[in-house]
């Protein structure tokens, strides 16, 4: 697959996800469950995850030194050392926070405010996704 490819690949994929998170939110509302709730929460994270890789390999990154969270991390700290654009839409700092607050609370521990875990899935991944199309030029 060339580099556009892979890009829009993992675009389709972020927003599959984020969409599939949205749809448990919903659920969520009318059944009120915790696994609900943290499975929305897992999705929304993995749609960051797609967008992270497609950010990254639209920056020149290869694909093959973004195969962990760690590695994302560094990745995404180190382009925003040379990328003004990337520095100013706080993507490494975004990133961090919805790993921690939508994977290691939410989905591991189970600590959450659904408010705030809404606002986080609805809002927040949608914007980091549309930063990131934006950023590799693929608007919608």
């Amino acid at each position: 697959m060339s580099k556009e490819e892979r890009i829009s690949y993992y675009l389709f994929e972020a927003e599959k996800f984020h969409r599939a998170a949205v749809e448990e939110l919903s659920r969520w509302e009318l059944e009120r469950k915790d696994e609900i709730i943290r499975d929305a929460a897992e999705k929304a994270w993995n749609a960051i995850v797609q967008a992270t890789n497609a950010l990254l390999i639209a920056k020149g990154v290869e694909e093959e030194r973004i195969r962990s969270h760690r590695e994302r991390r560094l990745a995404l700290a180190q382009l925003e050392l040379k990328d003004l654009t990337v520095k100013q839409k706080g993507f490494s700092d975004r990133y961090s926070a919805r790993e921690y607050k939508l994977h290691a609370l939410c989905f591991y521990e189970g600590e959450y405010v659904p408010e705030a875990v809404k606002e986080d899935v609805v809002e927040k991944v949608r914007r980091y996704i549309e930063d990131v199309k934006a950023i590799a030029g693929l608007e919608a």
